[in-house]
């Protein structure tokens, strides 16, 4: 079985058709990171093996006792990976391995006795003398042998030989642990809930952090599944799960310049003793597997059950029964006290826009020129001063950086044109630092934006039938919210529900969005992103009088470009952006005449702006029917946001579309909060 790199989906995306498909099952994953081929990092020479049971001495019944009330403390559990199951109602072990657990090795480890028998099982290995090197279970579980000597200070114990641990342990050199966050990114489908790992960093200062070791948590995904299978596995848990340990580099290489993708660091609140406990765990767990689900037990999810496994202080996986999104994970590691702060590293693309919102047009043309090989660096005009020249020649060097990484274009010509370039820049007077005065402006962390769940409510009226709508999104981010901490012009929800009554009719479901994903990523002249959007669920259009008709499944998607207005380093929202989108509808139900189904297609447009306390959009839309029954919709809709304390907005909204040759209007006034 194949594997790749980061947070992906393992399934190449050419194909329109295959990329929707993706980006939908991704975008329901949250995270979902991919071991690579190969993990360069240290291993041992052999597989280590477990005491034979005929080594094992029985306990007296005193010791027992002993062992059982020890067996129910929460650190025990943590370092078992053994946790209850809210659906089963019944205590599991969630690795997998066969040889993780020596009192059933079977790996089928349930109920509150197996942490009993484990418990027992592990003192009776950890005691036994006279093993050769790497053969004691000492050197297999070097965490549960550290926390029972802790624990149980008056037995004999004598340490065994284990010369592969202590060999890996003094490679990786551990004495502080950071939590990376690659920040999410919604043109890559996997990328759309960022991802979580950890760097385990040296002591000395002047040693490189890019020489240090991470631990990453991976479904490891097999290429040649299809869509179909894949969607099946990644929610189901059919994908195993793979703790590895490899250089830091070879992460910061993927996310920042393969994916392009922002880099937060959080340095951990761990105290070396805590941190040499990780190093353990971590021993434990590489080479084992797990199940990995898309939805709760994930990259983050499994990041913080190693934390739980090293510190006492630290609680925090349980808490996560339904879900593990990867910013609020972040957000349950700080209200522990278990961050000590942050570093914020751009992306290879968000040094290559801040370049560009600071050279002129003419500057970015002379540019594009050089990279395309169409002018040589002696042939920049003389009318420009060093420092001019030198922005030319960084920026195309960046783009062309670009262009090999990204677009994957590395010809022989490109390449001889880049050293052309780095030679002129290296022979200019102004050589100290970067040309350009504005670094990127860091933005505002992801676990500082609204909570990931929306409750709302809201009062209108169709024509004048009134309403009242309540609503429940679990995830994640629309583009009327706050956009504080999320990606400008980016929507990710799933299972957002609606509920509306009105006066003489029960309460029914107006609409509920299984996924709904949008990117309107604004373009420039040197990175040319495509909008696009999904949206997939059931929705009701009103009726000539203004009551909930019958509902209709249906799937939106929508192609097409964005630009922003007034952009720059010290303003990225500027005067929002406009885009033009073409939408495909496909409505099926009992509300679409004789046929039961509608395919109709046409053109949007609209000025969306985030601000941080008042946001607003508006749009036109035609969408005229093509095949099916014949209904043509068309949109004027302008919403209005207005950002209340960090956790509310108020929203107006307002409507009029077109229905059988009839106008209906719609508007609703309501209040959403975040948590």
């Amino acid at each position: 079985m194949n594997s790749y790199p980061g947070c992906s989906s393992g399934i190449p995306l050419t194909e329109p058709s295959r990329r929707l498909l993706a980006f939908i099952v991704c975008a329901v994953a949250g995270c979902l990171g991919l071991v690579p081929a190969q993990a360069d990092t240290p291993e041992p020479d052999m597989l280590l093996a477990s005491p034979p049971d005929s080594m094992l001495q029985p306990l007296t019944a005193p010791e027992s006792q002993r062992l059982d009330a020890l067996a129910d403390a929460p650190q025990w559990r943590h370092l078992l990976h053994y946790r209850y199951h809210s659906f089963s109602f019944r205590w599991m072990a969630q690795n997998d391995s066969p040889d993780f657990y020596l009192a059933h090795p079977d790996g089928h480890l349930e109920g509150e006795e197996g942490l009993r028998k484990e418990l027992k099982a592990d003192v009776q290995a950890f005691l036994q003398r006279g093993l050769g090197p790497d053969i004691s279970a000492q050197c297999r579980f070097p965490a549960r042998y550290h926390w029972l000597q802790q624990q149980l200070p008056e037995y004999d114990w004598q340490d065994q030989p284990c010369p592969a641990f202590e060999d890996w342990r003094a490679t990786l050199d551990a004495y502080s642990l950071t939590l990376v966050f690659p920040a999410a990114h919604i043109n890559s489908p996997s990328s759309m809930y960022g991802h979580t790992l950890i760097r385990m960093d040296r002591q000395d200062p002047a040693s490189s952090k890019l020489l240090a070791y991470s631990v990453n948590f991976a479904a490891n995904a097999n290429p040649d599944d299809n869509e179909l299978v894949f969607s099946y596995k990644g929610l189901t848990g059919g994908y195993p799960g793979v703790v590895s340990v490899m250089p830091y580099h070879v992460k910061t290489r993927e996310y920042q310049h393969m994916e392009y993708r922002n880099v937060w660091e959080y340095p951990l609140a761990l105290t070396p003793t805590e941190v040499d406990q990780f190093v353990r765990h971590v021993w434990e767990l590489k080479d084992t597997g797990f199940d990995y689900f898309f939805f709760d037990e994930n990259c983050s999810y499994r990041v913080l059950a190693m934390i739980d496994a090293a510190t006492e202080r630290s609680d925090l996986a349980d808490d996560f029964v339904l879900t593990a999104i990867p910013v609020e994970t972040i957000r349950a590691l700080d209200s522990a006290d278990l961050i000590a702060g942050h570093v914020f590293r751009p992306s290879a693309a968000a040094e290559l826009e801040n370049m560009e919102y600071q050279s002129s047009p003419a500057q970015v043309q002379l540019a594009l020129q050089l990279v395309a090989g169409q002018l040589s660096p002696a042939q920049l005009p003389n009318n420009l001063d060093d420092q001019q020249q030198a922005q030319v020649l960084e920026l195309a060097f960046t783009y062309a950086r670009y262009l090999s990484v990204k677009k994957k274009q590395a010809s022989p010509a490109l390449r001889r044109q880049t050293l052309a370039i780095l030679k002129a820049r290296s022979q200019l007077n102004q050589t100290s630092g970067s040309a350009f005065p504005l670094p990127v402006q860091a933005p505002t962390r992801d676990d500082l934006g609204h909570g990931s769940t929306r409750v709302g409510v809201a009062m209108g009226a169709v024509d004048d039938k009134r309403f009242t709508d309540l609503s429940l999104r679990p995830a994640y981010h629309d583009v009327m919210d706050r956009a504080k901490g999320f990606v400008p012009g980016s929507e990710i929800q799933m299972l957002h529900l609606t509920l509306r009554h009105q006066p003489d009719t029960s309460a029914r479901v107006q609409q509920l969005s299984a996924v709904k994903v949008l990117s309107l990523a604004s373009r420039g002249e040197l990175l040319k992103p495509l909008s696009w959007g999904v949206d997939a669920g059931y929705d009701r259009l009103p009726d000539l009088d203004g009551r909930a008709g019958a509902g209709h499944g249906y799937l939106n998607t929508v192609f097409g470009y964005t630009w922003g207005l007034g952009q720059s380093p010290l303003s990225p929202n500027g005067m929002g952006r406009i885009y033009t989108l073409l939408e495909t509808r496909l409505m099926a139900g009992q509300q679409l005449g004789d046929a039961g189904w509608n395919l109709s297609a046409g053109p949007v447009a609209g000025w969306l702006y985030q601000g941080a306390l008042w946001q607003w959009q508006l749009s036109v839309q035609w969408t005229p029917g093509i095949a099916g029954e014949q209904l043509d919709l068309q949109q004027w809709q302008g919403q209005l946001g207005r950002t209340i304390l960090d956790s509310g907005q108020l929203r107006l909204k307002a409507s009029t579309h077109r229905v059988e040759h009839e106008w209906v209007e719609q508007w609703s006034l309501g209040l959403n909060w975040y948590f």
